[in-house]
């Protein structure tokens, strides 16, 4: 009984420490995007439309509210502490982590304290989380038709920043630039994104599967 109130608290610490992390880094990138807005001429509201348009910064703010619900013991009541949410956000994480790797990364060189956001936003938080899941989320419960389920919020998504491009003309990633790619561009690469999404949620729910049966009943 000891040891197991020692290692739920080492988890909530661990919890509590990467959800700082996150906190930390979302506000400091917040900042930064603002001072490079105004440069830009962009207004405050304009400049908060865009920062919360990005993927990364959603899903960084999902992640940052699970791990603090769990560091704080939240009700199991509370959406925020469902494995069915804790894992779509494992998804979305590591969705962020690969996309950000393989289309986005080499567009650019961040330096200073762009670099530290940018790193903590897109390659500590993914690696971060996903340990928190597979150590600290419960999975037995996770069905095989998690990762369709799980596919809503990226064309809800989708579907904000094509209309919102429309009508101010920006697009946060230049994959879904429908200025430049033609709806038919933005559409392959959506659906490319989503085929990986679906599988990575699968393989998360596998991971679940095979990690339950391995505890000790």
């Amino acid at each position: 009984m000891t040891m197991a109130i020692g290692s739920a608290r080492i988890k909530r610490t661990g919890a509590a420490l990467l959800a700082a992390f996150c906190w930390f880094s979302l506000v400091l990138q917040l900042v930064l995007h603002i001072q490079v807005a105004s440069g830009l001429g962009l207004s405050l509201a304009e400049a908060l439309i865009r920062f919360f348009s990005y993927f990364t910064i959603q899903t960084n703010i999902l992640a940052a509210l699970v791990l603090t619900a769990f560091a704080i013991k939240a009700g199991m009541d509370e959406w925020l502490v469902h494995p069915f949410v804790r894992s779509a956000v494992a998804v979305y994480i590591v969705l962020v982590g690969i996309t950000y790797h393989t289309l986005l990364r080499h567009l650019w060189d961040p330096k200073g304290a762009q670099w530290f956001a940018d790193t903590a936003l897109h390659t500590v938080m993914p690696v971060g989380y996903l340990v928190f899941w597979l150590t600290c989320v419960r999975k037995a419960g996770l069905r095989w038709y998690d990762p369709l389920l799980w596919l809503i919020y990226p064309l809800f998504y989708l579907g904000f920043v094509l209309v919102r491009g429309k009508m101010s003309g920006f697009y946060p990633y230049p994959f879904i630039d429908a200025k430049t790619l033609g709806y038919a561009g933005v559409a392959a690469n959506t659906a490319g994104l989503l085929i990986v999404c679906a599988a990575i949620g699968m393989c998360l729910v596998m991971t679940g599967w095979w990690l339950s049966r391995r505890q000790p009943a």
